[in-house]
């Protein structure tokens, strides 16, 4: 914390690209050393500027890092449909509210109902995302992994990669 007392959350609607909310879902594969947990993070922009976040343990034991994506991604779409509301509620004008996530094949899921044998074993409660994806509310795209700002919120991070993921989300120097 003492590296960065100068530091600060910036809202500048002149220089973002979008006043859309966004958010980045990631996730760390058995993170948690002691119980062999994943790891989920999400953070959420508005104007280029963080307006919700998280790390948690996930509650559930996964099997695969498809698994702990989809379930990232899950966490990450309940969040974006809570802030998409309430932005409205406000009325700030938005468009699509767009949540990234950098496994293809996570991605993949939220989109594809079709019944595979692989996953017939994640809780009903996780396939929420496809409902909300069919209805348009939510769109689920792509990231590169060096793009993701959710990153640091998961794991242990070099310097260099760290200072990245804060500007991504707005935090800049006074």
């Amino acid at each position: 914390m003492k590296g960065i007392v100068d530091k600060c959350l910036v809202f500048d609607r002149n220089n973002a690209t979008t006043c859309d909310v966004a958010g980045f879902v990631y996730s760390d594969y058995a993170g948690d050393l002691n119980r062999r947990r994943s790891i989920s993070g999400y953070i959420f922009t508005l104007c280029a500027g963080t307006i919700s976040w998280k790390a948690s343990l996930q509650s559930i034991a996964v099997l695969s890092t498809t698994e702990v994506e989809y379930v990232a991604a899950t966490e990450g779409v309940k969040e974006a449909t809570w802030l998409r509301d309430l932005v409205t509620e406000l009325g700030v004008p938005h468009a699509t509210t767009v949540v990234f996530s950098n496994s293809h094949s996570a991605i993949h899921l939220t989109k594809n109902d079709a019944y595979h044998s692989k996953i017939n074993h994640i809780s009903v409660k996780y396939h929420y995302v496809r409902d909300t994806i069919a209805a348009g509310e939510i769109v689920v795209r792509k990231v590169h992994t060096s793009e993701n700002p959710s990153d640091m919120r998961t794991k242990p991070l070099p310097i260099t990669k760290f200072k990245h993921c804060f500007d991504l989300v707005g935090v800049h120097s006074i």
